[in-house]
């Protein structure tokens, strides 16, 4: 929204007279007297100001600018935020809102705006908490149209920022001896999951990570919510994008603090770097797998969990890592086949949809012969992934928004397949913890 402020300067008016002799008739004085009133008249009537009284000055007009625009961003609505939260103590009630450049229609960097937020050592503090206890896996893929395989399943040892931030040094040395011994170098279809400790595969995902985020650009590649001023974005859901920043903002961070001796790169270690690369079978090309993508595979092979749930970022060839492949979850799911594609799309509640999701968790809480293939998986999670929007469809080239707010409640879902008299043990028992998990946090009606 504009302001304009229009100061328009008024010319100094000059009055003028002129000397009359008393030579002069009655009537000359009473035209010129005429002639003046009328003028007078038309100044005050145009300029709608009455002066008591005008001031006759020599010096020459002042010239001040005809126009001042001065630039007030809209005020969005003020949002209610826990005390303490990234959204609270950040100030992202104050932040303007979010836009976009004209002409490539990239995000525009907002330096200014971030420094100031980051500057508050409440938002430092905020923002340390937040982001130490997500999970990077989930970080670089947070698009809510679908979700990852770090989302679904619950680790013994979760997989967070702290970790691969706390030894970034450590962690190297640990991989040079790791990448030193042969029985570590597992390719092709290989796994040894008894070797996990021995060959360190949970530094080899943590220094992996590290050199995703601070030298392979990995914050450029999320995948993000991102609402075009087009689609008219709510006020939760501009605030939502400042607080993509502040989270990019502080990976950055973090990485800038880091020593540069610590990227795995052909100049720095050429024969660590080709030893990574040469376990790529593929012919290399510019698309190809970098050494960290291919680091993070090896840790799944060595029998790191979290690593055995790593899938890339959709749509980007730069994050093709397929540490699925190799972890407990293979055994259980074909990650690349529909079922897994379609369970992991918001699509909106309906009973097929509902059967196929519970046929895959059924078969995630089978008892397993060896105790290292359990799953265990967020139940909360997964009532929220099923019953709560927003919800999308698949579309001839991508996917768009659900914009009809009328669809069928979990409710009304769960109630059609128990009509259908399913009496299969492992499905009804899905069925059953996940109506009980729905309604325990509000978003089964």
């Amino acid at each position: 929204m504009r302001l304009r402020i229009d100061q328009s300067s008024h010319a100094s008016r000059w009055l003028w007279g002129a000397g009359i002799g008393l030579v002069l008739t009655v009537v000359v004085v009473a035209c010129v007297f005429l002639v003046t009133h009328n003028r007078a008249s038309l100044d005050s009537t145009a300029l709608e100001v009455s002066e008591p009284s005008a001031v006759v000055s020599s010096s020459p007009p002042t010239t001040e600018p005809a126009v001042t625009v001065v630039d007030i961003p809209p005020q969005l609505p003020r949002l209610d935020f826990s005390p303490g939260s990234v959204e609270e103590a950040c100030g992202l009630n104050e932040l303007p809102t979010y836009s976009f450049s004209d002409s490539y229609g990239t995000i525009i960097e907002k330096t200014s705006d971030h420094a100031k937020a980051l500057d508050s050592d409440e938002c430092q503090a905020a923002l340390e908490a937040h982001m130490s206890t997500k999970n990077p896996q989930q970080f670089l893929s947070s698009a809510p149209q679908s979700a990852s395989l770090a989302e679904l399943v619950v680790l013994d040892e979760p997989f967070t920022f702290e970790r691969i931030f706390a030894d970034p040094s450590g962690d190297l040395l640990q991989v040079q001896d790791a990448l030193s011994r042969p029985e570590c170098l597992l390719t092709g279809d290989e796994t040894n999951w008894e070797l996990k400790e021995t060959c360190h595969a949970d530094a080899l995902l943590n220094y992996a990570f590290v050199n995703l985020f601070c030298y392979g650009e990995g914050v450029k590649y999320r995948d993000k919510p991102v609402y075009w001023p087009e689609e008219n974005p709510t006020t939760e859901q501009d605030r939502l994008m400042w607080k993509q920043d502040l989270e990019d903002q502080w990976v950055k961070q973090k990485c800038e603090a880091l020593d540069p001796t610590l990227e795995l790169s052909a100049e720095r270690y050429p024969e660590l770097h080709a030893l990574v690369i040469s376990w790529d079978e593929t012919e290399r090309t510019p698309f190809s797998k970098g050494a960290d993508v291919l680091l993070v595979e090896l840790a799944a092979r060595l029998g790191d969990d979290a690593a055995g749930l790593s899938q890339g970022v959709p749509f980007n060839w730069r994050l093709r890592v397929e540490g699925y492949k190799f972890g407990r979850i293979a055994n259980l799911i074909n990650v690349e086949k529909s079922e897994w594609v379609k369970f992991a799309f918001k699509e909106e509640p309906s009973t097929d949809r509902f059967l196929q999701a519970f046929h895959i968790l059924a078969r995630l809480d089978s008892p397993k012969s060896d105790p290292q293939d359990e799953i265990e998986f967020d139940w909360e999670w997964v009532a929220r992934h099923l019953c709560e929007p927003p919800y999308f469809e698949l579309t001839w080239s991508y996917f768009q928004l659900v914009e009809n707010g009328e669809h069928s409640s979990c409710k009304e879902v769960v109630h059609e397949i128990r009509q259908k008299g399913i009496t299969f043990p492992p499905l009804l028992k899905m069925l059953d913890k996940f109506e009980r998990v729905a309604l325990e946090i509000g978003v089964y009606e």
